[in-house]
């Protein structure tokens, strides 16, 4: 853990250095200057510990300020960077090219940081328009008729996402119907305000054939047993390595790689879980992250996680990760993962090409 911390705090001090350094070739060079961004660096970088050590201390208005404030600006600042880099890169290839770069150190540094803001906004208003994503899927292994299962996931309910955002998901909810609801993890943040609260706004919907929900590596960090119990008393049963028939099908979930870290007992077995589940039964396997094991056999897996990236270009950086892209994917023996984007947002409070999601499976009978 402590390694991890000083790579992200290296990364984070690296991207403020680059971003403060084009203010220093644009102002005029002062003690005065030197001195505000040196703060300032110091500061911004540190800020996500600021927020992590405000809500240890409970002070609730402090750390929800200090928490928009630093995300936000972490948001910024991550736009910054991917087009700064787009106009240096210009200016090299002109350079290269022997054209003449139409644009002054401070005329690039005001284009950047404009366009920066603009995105940033456009990325604040993308974050909060939830797209319902609909997919069908016949199988001879349904008896008969149908059944819907609305997926959400990657919810980071916390400090800067509460009960007006929940809402807003399970309204969408209630206009769905689904028979069964299902949540494949970090529905919690690891950093939270009073779960127990938000814990009840889940009840404004109760899917007739159930809710279910499996660990992410956000549950862990909130602390698992705070987690269980909020999703718990939200109405899900939490599967751990477990399966449960409902509504036709089966549906079998297993904990996040996060427990690993916990010194919880762990249930991340899939072999295992599947192990007395009838193979001619439709299966369906929830799992946070969109890893498929080659041997498992299921039908259809649920997982999150990636959120898409949340922030192009970083779907790409998810995608050399996991070997896996959002959305549907037809697996080689007749299995099917689906990916979903998440819901809400984890970091930065905005999405950027990478719109929130609720998932809307249909799964019918093939049998005539």
């Amino acid at each position: 853990m402590l390694t991890f911390l000083s790579m992200a705090l290296l990364a984070y001090g690296s991207m403020h250095l680059y971003a403060l350094g084009k203010v220093w070739t644009v102002f005029p060079h002062s003690f005065g200057l030197n001195l505000t961004l040196a703060l300032a660096g110091t500061i911004l970088t540190l800020s996500p510990l600021i927020v992590w050590f405000l809500e240890r201390q409970s002070w609730h208005r402090a750390t929800v300020a200090t928490a928009w404030v630093s995300y936000t600006w972490m948001g910024y600042l991550l736009l910054f960077l991917c087009i700064g880099l787009l106009f240096d890169l210009g200016h090299l290839l002109a350079t290269l090219l022997q054209f003449n770069w139409p644009l002054s150190n401070a005329l690039a540094f005001r284009a950047v940081g404009l366009l920066a803001l603009v995105m940033l906004g456009y990325g604040f208003v993308e974050a909060r328009q939830i797209q319902v994503k609909e997919i069908s899927i016949s199988t001879p292994k349904l008896a008969s008729g149908r059944v819907t299962i609305a997926q959400i996931s990657d919810l980071h309910l916390g400090i800067m996402l509460g009960g007006g955002f929940l809402d807003g998901v399970i309204d969408r909810l209630r206009e769905l119907k689904p028979d069964i609801v299902v949540a494949t993890g970090d529905i919690v943040d690891g950093q939270g305000d009073d779960l127990e609260e938000l814990a009840r706004h889940f009840h404004a919907y109760a899917p007739p054939s159930g809710a279910y929900a499996v660990t992410g590596n956000h549950e862990y960090y909130a602390g698992l047993e705070h987690s269980l119990r909020f999703l718990r008393n939200a109405g899900f049963t939490v599967l751990r390595g477990e399966a449960t028939r409902a509504g036709g099908i089966v549906l079998v979930g297993v904990d996040d790689p996060g427990a690993m870290s916990s010194g919880q007992p762990t249930m991340l077995d899939t072999g295992k879980a599947l192990a007395s589940v009838n193979t001619n039964d439709f299966i369906v396997l929830l799992k946070h992250q969109p890893v498929v094991d080659s041997d498992s056999k299921f039908d259809l897996q649920l997982s999150g996680h990636i959120h898409g990236g949340q922030i192009f270009p970083f779907i790409y950086l998810t995608r050399l990760t996991y070997h896996v892209h959002t959305g549907l994917t037809e697996l080689a023996d007749g299995r099917r993962l689906y990916v979903s984007r998440g819901v809400g947002t984890w970091g930065p409070p905005i999405r950027l090409f990478a719109p929130p999601e609720i998932t809307l499976i249909s799964i019918t009978s093939a049998n005539k």
